[in-house]
């Protein structure tokens, strides 16, 4: 099983909004699941995974207005999970 976090950001009457998506994808449906994620913005901006950046016990992919990040460690990914916060900046 992987850990991925989806967290798009928009910006409604000049407040950036930040959305985190949280999810669990088994290892076979792993590759599948980033073509579906990425495929629309891949065409965009001629985005490859290898330059995702690889750090920290996790990997981040911007990508257009979002940023998928791969967490390694399940208890922390769990506590984000749970958390399901909508973090808001000015």
């Amino acid at each position: 099983m992987r850990y991925f976090q989806v967290t798009s950001y928009v910006t409604v009457k000049n407040e950036e909004l930040e959305f985190n998506e949280y999810v669990k994808v088994p290892n076979q449906k792993v590759d599948q699941f980033l073509k579906d994620t990425l495929e629309l913005d891949l065409y965009d901006d001629q985005v490859t995974l290898r330059e995702c950046v690889v750090a920290k016990g996790k990997w981040e992919c911007p990508v257009g207005d979002f940023v998928i990040t791969e967490h390694m460690n399940e208890k922390a990914f769990n506590r984000l999970q749970n958390s399901r916060s909508v973090k808001s900046t000015s």
